[in-house]
C-alpha cells in the first residue's frame, strides 16, 4: 500500500457528500483534495464542512487542476456517460458511479468499453452488501442453513432504477449466482417518467438465476408494503427460500430466519444503518492496489444488473422470454415502453 490515491467528489449533494465522507473515513487509503458542483456555495459549504481544502463548479478545471486518481460522481444518470468520458480524458485510474449505470443497454455498453479501453477501474454504489443485517442473509444462505436455496423473492417501492438495482445486486449476490440466464417480465404505468431516474412506475418478473434457483421481483408503484407510509425509500424486502428453511431481510427493519440449524427456530435481528460507502470505497482502493481483488460491485457486474432490469421492461414490450446476455441492439428500451405505453393508455 503506497500513497494515498488522489480523489475528488462530483455532486455535492447528500450521495455526494455519502461518498466524500466515505473517502474521509480512510485517510491512509485516499487524499479528498476537492469538491465540485454546479451550485458553487453548496460545494463550498460542504467543504467547509468536511474540511476539504478547494471547491469547484466546472468539473473539466477540477480535474485539470486536481489530477486526481479517483473521481467519485454523484451526478443524474442521464449525464453519466459524459462524466465518466471527461473523467477518463484526464486520466483517472478509478471512477466511483451512484447507480444506475446508466438509462439504455447502449450507454452501459459505451461505458464499460470507455473505461476497459484506458485500464480505469469502475464502481457502481450499490452497498446494501455491506451492511450487517443484509450480509447475515447472505451468510445463511451461503453456508448450508437453509439446505439448497431455490427461490428467492425480492420487492421494493421505490422505482426499478432507484431501489430495483440495489436488489437485483442483492438477489444475484444472496443466491450466490453471479448471473442469470433469462428474464420474463411485464411492465406498468408511466408516471415515473417524469423523474430524473425514469422508467415504468412498476415492473415484476422472473429471473433464472445461475445454478438453477429462481428470482422472483417486484418493484415500483404496486408492490408489497412492508413497512408503514412513513417508510417508502426503507421498504425493500428480500427472502431466500432454501430445502430447510428462510432467511428474509427488510431494509428499514433488518432479518429474520428459520433455518435447520437453529432447530426450525425463528431467530432475527435488527437493522444495521451504518453507512456503505466506506466499506464500498475501501474495496476500490484495495482494487487499486491489488488488481486481482477485483470489486464486487465493478462495471461488469453492474452492466449485467442493469441488462436484467431493462430485459424485463423488454420482455414486457416484446412479449416473449429474454435471454441473457442481451445481444444486438434491442434500440432504447425505456423509450420504447413509454411510446407503447403512451398508446396502449392515452393520457386523458
Amino acid at each position: 500500500m503506497g500513497a494515498p490515491h488522489r480523489a475528488v467528489v462530483l455532486g455535492c449533494g447528500p450521495r455526494g457528500e455519502r461518498h466524500a465522507r466515505g473517502l474521509l473515513a480512510h485517510p491512509e487509503r485516499f487524499a479528498l483534495t476537492a469538491l465540485c458542483d454546479l451550485d458553487g456555495a453548496r460545494a463550498r459549504r460542504l467543504a467547509d464542512a468536511l474540511g476539504v481544502a478547494r471547491s469547484y463548479t466546472d468539473a473539466r478545471a477540477m480535474l485539470v487542476a486536481e489530477r486526481p486518481d479517483v473521481l467519485c460522481a454523484a451526478t443524474p444518470p442521464a449525464v453519466r456517460l459524459s462524466v465518466v468520458e471527461l473523467g477518463v480524458a484526464h486520466g483517472i485510474r478509478a471512477v466511483a458511479l451512484e447507480k444506475p449505470l446508466a438509462l439504455s443497454l447502449a450507454e452501459g455498453r459505451r461505458l464499460v468499453e470507455v473505461c476497459a479501453a484506458a485500464g480505469v477501474k469502475g464502481v457502481v454504489c450499490h452497498q446494501l452488501k455491506h451492511a450487517a443485517h443484509w450480509r447475515r442473509v447472505r451468510e445463511l444462505a451461503a453456508g448450508g442453513g437453509l439446505g439448497r436455496v431455490t427461490l428467492l423473492s425480492a420487492s421494493g417501492r421505490p422505482s426499478m432504477l432507484r431501489v430495483g438495482t440495489h436488489l437485483v445486486d442483492a438477489l444475484l449476490w444472496i443466491a450466490g449466482a453471479g448471473r442469470a440466464g433469462w428474464v420474463l417480465g411485464q411492465a406498468h404505468g408511466r408516471d415515473a417518467y417524469a423523474e430524473d431516474h425514469p422508467g415504468p412506475d412498476h415492473v415484476a418478473g422472473i429471473v433464472a438465476l445461475d445454478g438453477g434457483a429462481r428470482g422472483l421481483l417486484e418493484i415500483g408503484s404496486l408492490a408489497p408494503h412492508h413497512l408503514g407510509p412513513d417508510d417508502y425509500w426503507q421498504d425493500a424486502a428480500l427472502t431466500a427460500w432454501g430445502e430447510h428453511g428462510y432467511a428474509r431481510v427488510v431494509l428499514g427493519a433488518g432479518w429474520q430466519a428459520v433455518t435447520r440449524d437453529a432447530g426450525g427456530r425463528l431467530e432475527s435481528g435488527p437493522a444495521d444503518d451504518t453507512p456503505g460507502e466506506p466499506e464500498h470505497l475501501r474495496l476500490l482502493a484495495d482494487w487499486l492496489d491489488d488488481p486481482a481483488r477485483v470489486h464486487p460491485s465493478s462495471l461488469d457486474a453492474s452492466y449485467h444488473g442493469l441488462e436484467i432490469l431493462l430485459g424485463l421492461v423488454l420482455s414486457s414490450v416484446e412479449r416473449r422470454r429474454v435471454d441473457l446476455p442481451i445481444t444486438g441492439d434491442p434500440g432504447d428500451v425505456l423509450a420504447r415502453f413509454r411510446d407503447l405505453a403512451a398508446l396502449e393508455s392515452p393520457a386523458p
